[in-house]
């Protein structure tokens, strides 16, 4: 039983998806990733997280198995999809205070994404907090005078975003908190040559002491930066067609050295499994070349969205999760 109240959800195993995960340089590994077949077998979840601070390992696991197994207990109940996706999102960050030690100065990313085959066709639903990142790989149009499309391997898919980046520099985020009268600075720390405060780093939401800054202006966690930082999540619903490939999710240890264009040409090299090893450790020798002992934890979930352990029809008439935010 999940600490929400509802029965965990097991995760699964399938040629369908592949989950990949690496350790960073600098502590145990904060990242989560995980994909969960429901009983009907025509719903899938898919959930990608990337943890942050102490007890960043703590809160990233409560939330993944909070968020699967309310998500699912929603949609069991016959919530729509986005309901589905908002009712997970609010019941984990309601209970994370009584059941992670500290979510006051840790806190986490989280994508959670609901595959769902319908009367009304294929439907990708996501829900996202933070920086993590979900793509779909989409096959590229044909050129004019081409014969054919270029195969997947040799760069025939373009990423199509399901999320974007929860960043206090992002126009809409800074409204919002301009609105909150939130203070969104980066960290400021004393030149040593001249004694005077300097601002370095990444733009930051502080608390209202400003002893603690997130930089990222959506998570789940982080309560000291309550009311201004908020763990509700935006959401995305995309109706899928046979250009629609593959689906990309991970945590910004990939993102912040692979662009989404290259992520989706990797993850169509090989099979899922392969494709989302591949991938993190790519990026892996990317960070420690290019930022020796400090590389992030990485984290790829891969799926095929064509293999047939993702297409079973539903056993009786859906409706697909309806407009996301």
């Amino acid at each position: 039983m999940a600490e929400i109240g509802v029965p965990c959800v097991p995760l699964s195993s399938s040629e369908a998806f592949g989950v990949f995960s690496k350790e960073g340089a600098l502590h145990e590994n904060h990242d989560r990733g995980a994909a969960c077949i429901l009983p009907d077998r025509s719903t899938v979840l898919f959930a990608c997280l990337d943890g942050h601070g102490a007890e960043g390992a703590s809160v990233s696991g409560y939330a993944l198995r909070n968020l699967l197994a309310g998500c699912a207990s929603a949609l069991q109940a016959g919530k729509p999809a986005t309901d589905a996706v908002n009712f997970g999102f609010a019941r984990t960050s309601g209970t994370m205070a009584q059941n992670v030690s500290d979510c006051r100065f840790s806190g986490s990313t989280a994508i959670l994404t609901v595959l769902q085959n319908t009367d009304k066709g294929r439907v990708v639903t996501t829900g996202w907090v933070g920086d993590s990142r979900a793509v779909v790989a989409r096959t590229r149009p044909q050129q004019q005078g081409q014969q054919r499309a270029p195969p997947s391997g040799s760069g025939g898919y373009i990423p199509v975003p399901l999320t974007k980046d929860h960043k206090p520099t992002d126009p809409k985020e800074r409204a919002r908190l301009a609105d909150a009268r939130a203070i969104v600075r980066p960290s400021r720390v004393i030149n040593p040559h001249t004694g005077a405060w300097i601002e370095v780093g990444a733009v930051r939401v502080w608390d209202s002491s400003q002893i603690y800054g997130v930089a990222m202006s959506r998570s789940l966690g982080d309560m000291q930066v309550h009311p201004f930082l908020i763990p509700t999540p935006e959401v995305s619903t995309r109706l899928l067609d046979e250009k629609d490939k593959l689906l990309v999710l991970a945590t910004d240890g990939v993102w912040d050295v692979m662009e989404n264009d290259e992520a989706v040409i990797a993850a169509g090299q090989a099979n899922p499994q392969i494709a989302s090893k591949e991938i993190v450790d790519t990026c892996a020798k990317r960070w420690d070349t290019q930022m020796p002992g400090r590389r992030d934890d990485i984290t790829t979930v891969v799926v095929d969205l064509s293999h047939p352990d993702l297409c079973v029809a539903p056993p009786f008439a859906a409706s697909p999760g309806g407009e996301g935010a």
